[in-house]
């Protein structure tokens, strides 16, 4: 008996090794439509929209009320607690490449199309994607910059200046590099625009080796230098 306590003590302290490790679990946006809006308040309004995340996002809650759930990460704001579920990391990113990731890419194909509320969620997915979600958005807006690229401005000149900023970091990426037949042809449409569109004027903010914007130019002036 005496021979045998050590050996159980010694089971005991280290644990059992039969048995699973802690399995990471969050709560992610689950709801099969793809993505959820974040709005300012818990009630579906037009204009309270504040944000969209693609489903497989990771989020923390802060507070629960009558079928809507704040959250505080990665953007504050409420949705439907309906479109939310806790459930395992690995099953996040599942999600996340089944139905997130495709989602965003059929966002971007009608954006190229014209269509207006898919173009206005897919800009209010920016600023919260990161990792190959990033890569994957980088790529779509691209896509859209160089099929539809007027109407990419137009919805980009309607956005706040954070947003707007956001959105061209992701197309200055996904463009590649200097000399990339993508990247000339949007530029080759810019330089087309009025000099004060707001767009153009964050464009060159972010690429200063092209030439700067100045009021007093006009876009024939622009041109020339090109």
């Amino acid at each position: 008996m005496s021979s045998i306590l050590p050996f159980v003590l010694a089971l005991v302290i280290a644990g059992n090794p039969t048995q699973p490790s802690e399995i990471c679990q969050r709560f992610f946006v689950t709801t099969q439509d793809g993505y959820v809006n974040v709005r300012s308040f818990p009630q579906v309004r037009k204009g309270n929209v504040l944000a969209a995340l693609p489903t497989g996002s990771s989020v923390e809650i802060s507070q629960h009320r009558q079928g809507w759930s704040r959250i505080n990460f990665p953007v504050s704001g409420w949705l439907a607690s309906n479109q939310i579920s806790r459930i395992s990391c690995d099953a996040g990113r599942e999600l996340l490449m089944n139905l997130g990731l495709p989602t965003m890419s059929n966002l971007g194909k009608k954006s190229q199309l014209g269509d207006e509320k898919a173009a206005q969620t897919l800009v209010k997915i920016s600023p919260y994607v990161d990792g190959v979600s990033e890569e994957v958005y980088a790529g779509v807006i691209a896509e859209w910059a160089n099929k539809n690229p007027s109407f990419l401005v137009s919805i980009l000149n309607r956005q706040n200046p954070s947003m707007r900023q956001s959105v061209l970091s992701s197309l200055d990426f996904g463009l590649g590099a200097t000399n990339s037949h993508q990247r000339q042809k949007f530029e080759n449409f810019l330089q087309r625009l009025s000099s004060d569109n707001p767009t153009l004027r964050d464009w060159h903010r972010r690429n200063r080796v092209y030439p700067k914007v100045n009021t007093k130019l006009s876009t024939k002036s622009i041109l020339m230098w090109l």
